[in-house]
């Protein structure tokens, strides 16, 4: 239902909490009388009346969404909308003067831009005198440039021609290299990643001395058994690289052999490693490692461990 108002925009009631309960007992008229406030206010539909009446109360130090909010939040959201729909009032009451002076300024740019134009017909006749003469200058110019860009363009494929022949040369021998490298890696490739594989699996709970010696039981294993393999086999060569390596001594991996090894076998294993690490060098290369990829530490003790 309206809201009782006189020809002032007051509100026509000694109970304005009345009226107020017959308002929100329709809510969906209430919205849209809220919704419709700021098109009101773009169209200077309001008088500032309104906003003078309510002045004092929004201005209330105890007039605030907060407070509002232990009593009924949806009271606390309508206090908080008066508070942002009053300051947008004043927002667009500061704005009017500067639309006035704006148009103001539109008005004189227009008149400022008509004897513009006429001198800009002026200059165009002008400039329309010159291009004929520029079209006759920049024919000649532009004959000239091609024939320079083509003598540049037969100097440049000359050039190139010349360093590519001369790289060709040098690369030949690395090609063919690389060729026979390959060749003779694929002949020992089963060799070499089978002796990475065992590495991983069997060395992890070993020091360095029987590391070595259960290694070269292996390799004793692949010639007996005539299983192709390089003469010079390193598992961490199959298992990593030296920039992954790099990194790891960046995030606090000791840089020993066995460390590496460790690192090796804890990254390419399909289970879950167990690390004995005393002097806690293991947990701060993981958490170097892994914080960034969402690592998470708990305890078996935590209660909501999953066992």
């Amino acid at each position: 239902m309206p809201i009782p108002v006189d020809k002032n925009g007051k509100l026509k009631t000694d109970n304005p909490w009345k009226t107020a309960l017959v308002t929100m007992a329709k809510p969906d008229y209430l919205m849209l009388a809220l919704n419709s406030l700021k098109e009101l206010i773009d169209k200077q539909q309001l008088k500032d009346s309104n906003f003078k009446a309510i002045r004092s109360i929004v201005e209330d130090e105890t007039f605030t969404k907060e407070n509002i909010a232990g009593k009924s939040s949806c009271a606390a959201a309508l206090c908080d909308f008066i508070k942002n729909i009053v300051a947008y009032y004043d927002v667009v009451e500061s704005v009017e003067p500067k639309r006035n002076a704006v148009r103001e300024a539109q008005a004189q740019l227009d008149a400022a831009n008509a004897k513009k134009a006429i001198v800009d017909a002026e200059v165009a006749e002008l400039n329309a005198r010159l291009a004929l003469l520029m079209i006759a200058y920049d024919k000649a110019m532009s004959e000239k440039q091609q024939a320079m860009d083509e003598a540049a363009k037969c100097e440049r494929k000359l050039d190139l021609a010349n360093r590519l022949v001369s790289s060709l040369g040098s690369e030949l021998g690395r090609w063919q290299q690389s060729i026979e490298d390959l060749t003779e890696y694929i002949k020992v490739i089963i060799g070499d990643v089978l002796l990475a594989s065992a590495f991983v699996s069997y060395v992890g709970p070993f020091n360095k001395p029987f590391r070595i010696k259960i290694m070269t039981a292996f390799r004793t294993f692949f010639t007996q058994n005539k299983i192709p393999m390089s003469a010079s086999a390193d598992p961490l060569k199959i298992l990593t690289d030296e920039a992954t390596v790099a990194q790891w001594n960046q995030n606090k991996l000791p840089s020993d052999k066995v460390s590496t090894e460790n690192g090796c076998i804890l990254t390419n294993s399909e289970r879950y490693s167990l690390i004995i690490d005393p002097q806690l060098q293991g947990i701060t290369w993981l958490r170097k490692t892994w914080d960034t990829k969402g690592l998470v530490v708990t305890r078996l003790s935590y209660k909501k461990m999953v066992s």
